[in-house]
């Protein structure tokens, strides 16, 4: 989520793994310095130019002495669109940029490596760097002209800062897997809203993997799971565009009914997938309407012509065209159908990613196997049978069709893709999803495991990448996933190789400070334990 307010090193426990801390209230939105339209009214240039990231790139910052500012946005993102057109159009901003900085701006969508890392500093998320791309700063969120330009100006202030991994700090014993599990799910419950459902009362964010495994402890007898996750599903229905379908992101000031609009695919499969199963526990059928009305979202505005699923969809209307009129997401989300076409429709990132189609695919075979129809297997298929021939390599290897996605390949990528062919082994019973997923998983163990831990790198290692972004992390939410993917191949193929795998990858970011650090977002380490069949249910 991207916030108005910046901050150095707030606490992560406020924060959480999706994007970051919430989003600024209707009359910050109204005031004229954030006001888009206005801003481009104004007329100002952006003085500076930004850069790829690339090894020429940070060799030139070394050799000149610049400091190097790095950008990470989002292409969904309302304030990274307004910090374009009002911090990053200052006069002085962009002297300072232009004079002593080398700005890079990473797409944290086309580089999950580098969106897992900061995810709890924006988006907008800003790091500055020294020469040597150490880290010496790191804000959330939006920041305002005046911010900005007294951080770069006392740039020699900051100082290196101590690298830390406390995802891979005091690892775990997988023996001790189980109890971790029971003390996640305390801490979980510890977070839930009983007043107005959801987990933490700052900000209102549809989590679907919270959902899913209170839906699977409802499965297992517990009446009070299943009512927290069903409360919670209908009072996110205030999120869900009334026209098109689809959730919104999140909403702010601790209640439902104040939305960010932009949609992204994270988001729609875990609400998808949760619907789905709260009907199978539950047998309420507006549950699964309400998952069917999202699938349709999803087939409808992000799904190609071949049949793959697209990333996000904006919150505005024209925010990446300067020439064309701005409208608020407030203003346009408010229309009905017809209206909204005539101005046109926000845009959608089109971009093919293994990642986002595994989660879509992987909701859609739920969907299925809760009755929610045959047709949402058959779009599955189709989008699994795309993805396979465009993505992924000989020897399982998944690759992104970007500039640098065919030299760098990403855990979240292989283990999102590898669940969604386990799904379709599993619904469909036909042998090459299964083969597929025994390849993806191969992949990962060729390419991205850290023989000294036992957990996954977040990425292949980037030739592009200098100082801090040479050390490649284990990231805790993708290892999770890593470990769920293994439980369900291991299920699938009575393979116990895969299970105690993905139990010692799993055991290895489960250390305090890792699970700490995931604040509400406990879900997905949860249903990992679960898949790898330790979890005690009772």
């Amino acid at each position: 989520m991207d916030h108005p307010t910046a901050m150095r090193h707030p606490s992560l426990l406020l924060c959480f793994a999706l994007a970051a801390c919430g989003g600024p209230p209707r009359a910050v939105h109204e005031r004229p310095e954030y006001d888009i339209v206005a801003a481009r009214e104004g007329g100002q240039k952006q003085a500076f130019e930004w850069s790829d990231w690339s090894a020429e790139s940070f060799a030139r910052a070394k050799a000149e002495g610049r400091y190097i500012l790095v950008d990470g946005a989002a292409e969904w993102c309302h304030w990274c669109h307004v910090m374009d057109e009002t911090t990053y159009r200052d006069p002085e901003v962009g002297r300072l940029l232009s004079e002593r900085f080398v700005a890079i701006r990473v797409d944290i969508d086309e580089r999950p490596d580098i969106g897992e890392r900061y995810a709890a500093w924006g988006w907008p998320a800003t790091i500055i760097l020294s020469p040597d791309a150490e880290e010496i700063g790191k804000y959330q969120g939006y920041l305002e002209p005046a911010e900005l330009r007294e951080i770069l100006s006392k740039v020699e202030q900051l100082s290196v800062e101590e690298a830390t991994d406390p995802a891979g700090a005091q690892a775990a014993p997988v023996e001790a897997l189980p109890w971790i599990g029971a003390r996640a799910a305390m801490d979980l419950d510890a977070y839930y809203d009983p007043d107005l459902g959801g987990w933490g009362r700052r900000q209102k964010l549809p989590i679907g993997d919270n959902l899913v495994f209170e839906l699977r402890r409802g499965a297992h007898g517990d009446a009070q799971a299943s009512a927290r996750a069903v409360f919670t599903l209908r009072q996110q229905r205030a999120l869900v565009d009334p026209v098109w379908g689809g959730v919104y992101q999140y909403s702010v000031h601790g209640v439902w009914d104040e939305p960010h609009f932009e949609k992204l695919m994270s988001i729609q499969a875990g609400a998808i997938e949760a619907g789905a199963l709260a009907f199978q526990v539950t047998g309420q059928a507006d549950l699964l309407a309400d998952a069917r009305k999202n699938a349709g979202y999803i087939t409808e505005f992000l799904r190609n012509e071949a049949g793959a699923f697209l990333v996000s969809q904006d919150a505005d209307l024209n925010a990446h065209v300067r020439d064309a009129s701005f409208v608020d997401g407030h203003d346009y989300y408010a229309l009905g159908d017809a209206e909204r076409r005539k101005l046109g429709l926000p845009r959608i990132d089109d971009h093919v990613f293994a990642y986002h189609n595994g989660l879509a695919i992987t909701a859609l075979v739920a969907l299925h196997e809760a009755g929610g129809g045959a047709r949402w297997l058959e779009v599955a298929e189709r989008a699994a049978a795309t993805v396979r021939d465009t993505c992924v390599k000989p020897g399982g290897r998944v690759v992104r069709q970007t500039k640098h996605g065919k030299k760098v390949r990403h855990l979240a990528d292989h283990v999102a893709l590898g669940r969604a062919f386990v799904a379709l082994a599993r619904a469909t019973g036909r042998p090459e999803w299964r083969a597929e997923a025994e390849r993806v998983a191969r992949a990962i163990f060729d390419d991205l495991l850290d023989p000294q831990t036992s957990a996954f790198f977040a990425n292949t290692v980037d030739p592009s990448a200098a100082g801090v972004f040479s050390r490649r992390e284990r990231p805790f939410e993708n290892n999770a996933l890593a470990a769920r993917f293994l439980g369900e191949l291991s299920a699938l193929t009575g393979d116990p190789v895969w299970r105690e795998a993905g139990a010692r990858a799993l055991a290895a970011v489960a250390s305090p400070a890792g699970l700490a650090e995931q604040g509400r977002m406990l879900g997905g380490f949860l249903l990992a334990v679960d898949a790898l069949g330790v979890f005690r249910w009772s």
